[in-house]
């Protein structure tokens, strides 16, 4: 819930143009063609996502980041590079294909301590990994080589 109610104020914010100014124009993001996205991550969307109908990709040009929409209800984020930074499902298990692209420990914490748990976000992060499991809403971090860090109930 608190992710969702950032979110509301981040867009108004910025729909109404009194967010933080650095300098930004309206055309800080602007929406590309699939084609235009790096290999890598148009790669990863025809490995786990084939069939789905890709409904908007945006560059932004200020973050130098890649932003998907794609069907089924998924967001995703791309660093410059293409490499995920996040997959999102908004309250839909993701598919556990998906899980395998982190570290092979995570998902056998995962089967360990949370039995037929649904992962609907997961986060690459600088130093960690961090995952959101559906019912009950519960962020998991590991680390990069997918140890166990801590575990968080909303």
């Amino acid at each position: 819930m608190k992710n969702y109610l950032y979110l509301i104020v981040l867009f108004t914010t910025i729909a109404l143009g009194i967010g933080p100014s650095r300098g930004e124009n309206k055309t800080t993001n602007r929406k590309i063609s699939l084609s235009e996205l790096p290999q890598s991550a148009r790669q990863l969307l025809q490995t786990y996502f084939p069939g789905a109908r890709v409904l908007q990709c945006v560059h932004s040009r200020t973050w130098n980041e890649y932003g998907v929409k794609v069907s089924g209800g998924y967001d995703l984020e791309f660093d410059r590079k293409g490499r995920w930074e996040e997959i999102d499902s908004h309250d839909n298990p993701l598919a556990p294909e998906l899980v395998k692209l982190l570290p092979a420990p995570v998902g056998e914490y995962l089967e360990q301590h949370y039995p037929g748990a649904k992962v609907e976000s997961m986060e690459q992060r600088k130093n960690l990994y961090k995952l959101t499991l559906v019912h009950p809403e519960t962020h998991l971090y590991f680390s990069k080589a997918g140890e166990f860090v801590k575990a968080r109930n909303d």
